[in-house]
């Protein structure tokens, strides 16, 4: 995409392109997430809201800033990454032919094992995060949101951030990776992770009980994570929470109750006679 080396001038665009893509695919799209399940549709979505109670001003001000914090972090990795590139200390695997390692075919393996990759490297770090000795110190601050919403996803402690970010070197560096897939995926990771800390709960009854669809994570599971804290640490599927024995033992109840008080809302407003 650059075609320069590592002068001053030429660093300073990756690195400002880098923060502009970043803060472009992030903040239109979890504040439009939040303006229209807490603001302008607010009446509409509250018979799916997780807990009843809306979080205060001064919280989604935190998670607002907080969120650049994260921006710039994942925006430096990427920088660092196309340095280290240049000065051939790493070679990621990064490709623009359709054509080559198997077209169309590659392309679906390669995002199947990226996400497979990014949820076994979330669980373990977020469960070492959890340590006693490391949580006060970099998870806590993104526990201050009790009651997430869409924009707390990026809302982590610059060295949680750099945790978050930095899956991708790994693989990249091992297994090449088309470039618009690699796209896909990462606006694939924000919009699930937006979704996960919307508050909001839209998937049917019976899905954490049903035996293919209890294996992919709600917005119920991440909420309760937020809310009592040690359990369900895993990102898009329940696999690890499920092998580990770290899911709460109330989620499945604790989901049910959520689809019950939206289907007892809905029965309420279809029998109230209109004026």
């Amino acid at each position: 995409m650059f075609n320069c080396g590592l002068e001053f001038d030429c660093l300073l665009k990756v690195g400002s392109y880098n923060i502009f893509m970043n803060v472009v695919r992030y903040y239109p799209f979890a504040g439009l997430l939040f303006a229209l399940f807490y603001l302008w549709k607010k009446s509409n979505f509250f018979r799916y809201k997780i807990q009843e109670k809306y979080p205060n001003v001064d919280k989604i001000k935190k998670e607002i800033v907080q969120s650049f914090v994260t921006l710039i972090v994942f925006s430096g990795i990427a920088t660092t990454v196309y340095i280290l590139n240049k000065l051939d200390v790493i070679h990621t695997k990064m490709y623009r032919d359709p054509e080559l390692y198997g077209g169309v075919s590659y392309m679906i393996l390669s995002f199947i094992l990226i996400t497979i990759w990014h949820e076994t490297w979330f669980y373990w770090a977020h469960r070492i995060m959890h340590h006693k000795k490391i949580y006060s110190y970099v998870h806590a601050v993104h526990h201050q949101s009790v009651n997430p919403t869409p924009i707390a996803a990026y809302n982590f402690h610059w060295i949680e951030a750099i945790f978050e970010g930095i899956y991708v070197v790994p693989f990249l560096l091992v297994l090449p990776m088309y470039y618009p897939v690699f796209l896909v995926h990462t606006f694939y990771a924000m919009f699930l992770n937006m979704y996960f800390h919307s508050g909001f709960e839209f998937y049917p009854k019976g899905f954490t009980t049903n035996r293919f669809f209890k294996w992919v994570n709600t917005s119920t599971h991440h909420n309760l994570h937020h809310s009592k804290f040690n359990g369900n640490y895993s990102l898009y599927f329940n696999f690890w929470d499920r092998v580990m024995g770290t899911n709460f033992k109330q989620y499945e109840e604790s989901y049910e109750k959520v689809v019950q008080k939206r289907d007892f809302f809905q029965k309420s407003e279809e029998l109230t006679p209109i004026q």
